[in-house]
């Protein structure tokens, strides 16, 4: 288990002057979020689940094993009726101790609005994709540890042509890798979060120190995160793992899916103990994301 991850102490910028300076004050202390979920396997059977009473929109996919065997999976949320254009992917629990128990949760809540005709189902009329990976590291999470049964941290194992880093050695990172890229095909991949502790942050591209977003695509970040910080709290900081965080991190999974995907990518870090308590706010903020993609 990572008893290096900093956490934030200054979180009162907005999202429209994020500043540049690292952090003057930081605590360190445990990654683990504080937050207990159930079995691995339950969280399964709760996509099971969701498929057969969401068979028009939901498709339970089992994409790989982990390295003890378990099945990794996630949930594809579509209108089978439609032809696809465009997607969003959510996941969590790369590291298997920051669970927060939105991201498992948030499935169930995008099915349930199908049944009116609100941002949800336009967003599946016109094509629109969610995938939810819950769980990405189940063997972490069943352990209650950060990294895979390997002892590999999973979030630095994403291929990163930039920061020169050859990933997906992993058959957790590997096995997400190869079906995403084989379903999405040419649909057009737009946003992609991973949910994380617990830092209390937004952090988009770069993680590593050195190339920065064009003036363009630093923009198109900041809206998400404008977005989320009216929806969520202002004292939720956005910026750079660098900026935020103070230190660089290569392989990182929202550097691999803005990079690879052209996707704005992000890691969401969940605020410690607490985070689960917030998810009206977290559906507020994927439903104005997926309006300002419809």
């Amino acid at each position: 288990m990572n008893y290096l991850i900093m956490f934030l102490l200054s979180m009162t910028a907005m999202a429209t002057d994020f500043p540049d300076e690292p952090m003057a004050s930081i605590l360190r202390i445990d990654s683990d979020s504080g937050i207990r979920g159930p079995a691995y396997s339950k969280i399964v059977e709760e996509l099971k689940s969701l498929e057969e009473s969401y068979g028009d929109f939901a498709q339970l996919v089992t994409y790989g094993k982990t390295v003890q065997g378990k099945p990794l999976t996630l949930i594809k949320i579509a209108k089978k009726t439609v032809i696809a254009s465009k997607a969003v992917y959510i996941g969590g629990s790369i590291h298997g101790d920051e669970y927060l128990n939105i991201e498992d949760r948030l499935p169930r809540w995008f099915l349930e609005q199908t049944a009116n005709s609100g941002t949800i189902s336009s967003y599946l009329d016109q094509g629109g994709v969610i995938y939810v990976a819950p769980i990405l590291n189940p063997d972490g999470y069943d352990q209650r540890e950060r990294e895979n049964q390997n002892g590999v941290d999973l979030n630095r194992d994403f291929t990163v042509v930039l920061g020169n880093v050859q990933g997906f050695k992993q058959t957790e990172t590997r096995s997400l890798f190869e079906y995403l890229s084989r379903d999405l095909g040419t649909v057009k991949l737009k946003v992609a979060m991973d949910y994380h502790c617990c830092i209390g942050a937004l952090l988009y591209p770069w993680s590593f120190t050195g190339p920065v977003l064009s003036a363009e695509d630093k923009q198109k970040h900041l809206l998400i995160a404008s977005i989320m910080q009216s929806s969520i709290g202002p004292g939720i900081r956005a910026g750079t793992t660098p900026v935020i965080l103070g230190y660089s991190a290569k392989g990182t999974s929202k550097d691999f899916y803005f990079e690879h995907f052209g996707a704005l990518g992000f890691t969401y870090e969940g605020r410690r103990g607490k985070e689960d308590k917030f998810f009206e706010e977290h559906t507020s903020m994927w439903e104005r994301i997926l309006k300002q993609l419809n």
